[in-house]
């Protein structure tokens, strides 16, 4: 409830009193039809402005309700699009770390290859030429 629309009943009730208080003071004289006509508008008023307050901030609230959905909307989007993002990072990462155990696998293998080729060749130059001399 807003600062205005709490204070339209009060301002309300207090120009009632003052009216009933003004009637008393000048003697036990009821009010005249005009300041009774006068009081009831009074009241009347403030109900009707406390009414067109309640339905501003209806509006407002309205409003907001629409902006928090759509915010929310877009929010889940973005958070599904990044979910997603990730889940396609993480496989690449896990391709990545594949292909590194391969790479070091064929290095390995290429190594103890040519190792093996070198050692291969090394009994072979010892060994007795193939011409007879």
């Amino acid at each position: 409830m807003s600062y205005f629309t709490q204070k339209v009943p009060v301002l309300a009730l207090t120009t009632s009193a003052v009216l009933l208080l003004s009637a008393c003071a000048s003697g036990s004289r009821p009010l005249d039809t005009g300041q009774r006509i006068t009081a009831r508008g009074d009241n009347i008023t403030a109900r009707g402005d406390a009414w067109a307050e309640g339905q501003k901030d209806l509006q407002k609230g309205r409003q907001l309700l629409q902006k928090s959905a759509e915010r929310q909307q877009d929010a889940e989007k973005r958070l599904k699009r990044a979910q997603d993002d990730i889940a396609k990072a993480e496989a690449r990462m896990r391709t990545a770390q594949a292909d590194r155990m391969t790479g070091e696998q064929l290095v390995a293998s290429g190594t103890r290859q040519m190792q093996q080729a070198e050692t291969d060749y090394d009994q072979i130059r010892r060994e007795p030429s193939a011409l007879t001399p």
